[in-house]
């Protein structure tokens, strides 16, 4: 019977030289400083620093078109090779997918549609002013009016540039 008082407690010992260190340990993280109470850097509590040159504003900065204006609107930039070159490159990124290589509407994700997409060398684009097209462009029929959201303004005449190709190159 001694044995077996003995044999208890040992295990009983072993049991709280296990739980007394973890108990310790408890306590004394309770002890610290509490997050709240450590110094750090609280939300407007700094000036933030300015801007780097050529970001785009969240606020004010370019407004697009209305359709009033887009009537009377020409393309500010020239039509140099430059700036074609680049309206293809962004023609690429934004409008191929939907619209094609030749711009008549037969993008791989443009044949899925219902209408299909417009043929951008057709009378019905000629036609249009370039603010008109622009105007189209971002807030055309077809598509959501993502497209203001998505092509950087400066960019934006540049592709009116490209897609004013598509019907000089199939007079040709």
């Amino acid at each position: 019977m001694e044995e077996g008082r003995k044999g208890g407690w040992q295990r009983l010992a072993r049991t709280a030289m296990m739980v007394l260190p973890c108990l310790c340990a408890l306590a004394c993280a309770s002890c610290g400083p509490h997050m709240t109470q450590q110094p750090s850097v609280q939300p407007y509590d700094r000036k933030l620093p300015p801007m780097p040159a050529s970001t785009v504003p969240t606020t004010g900065g370019i407004r697009a078109l209305t359709i009033q204006q887009s009537k009377l609107t020409t393309n500010p930039l020239p039509a140099t090779s430059l700036n074609i070159r680049n309206g293809e490159i962004y023609y690429g990124y934004y409008c191929l997918m939907c619209h094609g290589a030749k711009g008549d509407g037969d993008g791989a994700v443009g044949e899925s549609f219902v209408p299909k997409p417009t043929d951008l060398a057709s009378s019905r684009v000629t036609g249009l002013t370039d603010g008109r097209l622009y105007y189209a462009m971002l807030n055309g029929v077809g598509h959501s009016p993502v497209l203001e959201e998505t092509v950087a303004p400066d960019q934006r005449w540049l592709l009116v540039l490209y897609v004013r190709t598509f019907a000089e190159r199939r007079a040709r």
